[in-house]
């Protein structure tokens, strides 16, 4: 700890391989994997820096705390981002949403979009990007830009939330079991597997977000998780 897995083979004892990123290997009968997403990130100066200071990925109580009576931004058009903005305007002062598309028609559902363009504290920002965030310790403004008309503002700002999507960890295992076309590993009857968990590879199962067709909820990772390593073990000490 901490380690990533760079790679996964099998050996000749039919036992998985997993090598680490510092190049030790580590044999099993089975392997679990858990290893969730990453949240994709802006190519912003400074996106770092803000991170926990301005810069959020998920809009709970916690954050919307540090808003109460303050401009936010949200950040994307899916309908992650339209929640997070109904989820905002009940303590913000004004919440603007940036999407980069010219609608919302094919990435939020229509009853969520009619609820953002009536809510008087939420404005939908089309064709608008965030370019430059500033700030000291604390982020304290937020510089867009409307593609469409060259025009650039800055907003007072000490919440911006991107809502972009996540990308899977799953590179290490690509050649191993089936992913879909997002990257997530498939498990179920949709490759063979008696366990609604289990992929492609028999001994090899997924939980949690990395999982095609997963809730993305982590009470249902842990169910899912807690389900499988009985059946990991199962595995392991089957007949053979």
């Amino acid at each position: 700890v901490p380690r990533r897995a760079a790679s996964i083979r099998s050996n000749d004892d039919g036992d998985f391989v997993v090598t680490l990123d510092n190049e030790r290997e580590i044999s099993a009968g089975s392997v679990v994997v858990a290893t969730g997403v990453q949240y994709r990130k802006l190519p912003l100066a400074r996106l770092e820096d803000f991170e926990g200071a301005g810069v959020y990925y998920a809009a709970t109580e916690t954050e919307a705390r540090f808003c109460t009576n303050s401009d936010v931004v949200v950040i994307g058009g899916g309908n992650s981002a339209g929640q997070a903005a109904m989820y905002l305007c009940r303590t913000a002062k004004h919440v603007h949403v940036l999407v980069r598309s010219k609608s919302l028609a094919a990435s939020m559902s229509s009853y969520l979009t009619n609820r953002l363009e009536a809510e008087p504290r939420i404005t939908v920002h089309y064709e608008t990007q965030l370019t430059v965030l500033h700030g000291g310790d604390q982020l304290e403004q937020a510089t867009v830009k409307n593609s469409a008309t060259g025009e650039t503002w800055t907003i007072d700002t000490n919440g911006v939330f991107i809502m972009v999507g996540a990308a899977p960890n799953t590179k290490w295992l690509k050649d191993c079991v089936e992913l879909d076309d997002k990257g997530f590993i498939k498990t179920g009857p949709e490759v063979g597997s008696a366990s609604p968990y289990g992929t492609s590879r028999e001994g090899i199962f997924a939980v949690g977000d990395v999982r095609s067709g997963s809730v993305k909820r982590v009470a249902s990772a842990v169910g899912e998780g807690s389900v499988t390593i009985s059946a990991a073990w199962g595995y392991v000490n089957r007949p053979k």
